[in-house]
């Protein structure tokens, strides 16, 4: 099992990352960020907007909260900054206020007519996981466009966050 102190470290990178992809992705230009170029969901935009939507949906689930994201509401690259800030707010306080005996606590997630039973500390897991693995896709997207992405090892993180200096 994952305690709570060690989802706040990982939440802690993931925030981290996610601020540096959208740094990165602040360079790209309008057209590329609508253009078919994710071999997952078409477009830089629409990965971002998937991406964000499974972190939510997930919290959402550890909550006992109703999945509110509309699409229509983000129409750019900062709409979704400005979710995703908000929601990195909202999963820090969720963390902070819970422990590890409710992360143990089993909870219901339905995927479409398909419905699972997992602990809370394993839907927050897979969120993480999940968000890790599209920034990896969105890596080699944004290299080909010429806006490669900072390196993301959570190491470096680690480092940083300690005080030590990265060498490189």
């Amino acid at each position: 099992m994952i305690n709570q102190a060690g989802l706040m470290a990982l939440y802690d990178y993931n925030d981290y990352a996610n601020r540096l992809l959208f740094d990165t992705i602040a360079q790209v230009n309008e057209a590329d960020l609508h253009r078919e170029v994710s071999p997952s969901h078409d477009s830089i935009f629409q990965l971002l907007y998937h991406t964000l939507g499974v972190e939510y949906f997930f919290l959402s689930c550890c909550r006992d909260q109703p999945n509110r994201l509309a699409r229509d509401k983000f129409s750019s690259a900062a709409d979704l900054r400005r979710d995703w800030l908000q929601l990195e707010v909202d999963r820090k306080a969720y963390l902070a206020s819970t422990d590890d005996e409710a992360l143990a606590q089993i909870i219901e997630v339905n995927f479409g007519a398909h419905q699972f039973q997992f602990p809370k500390w394993q839907v927050l897991t897979q969120a993480f996981v999940h968000s890790t693995h599209h920034r990896g896709e969105l890596s080699v997207v944004l290299t080909e466009l010429g806006h490669p992405l900072p390196t993301l090892d959570i190491i470096v993180h680690f480092a940083k966050a300690s005080g030590q200096p990265w060498p490189w």
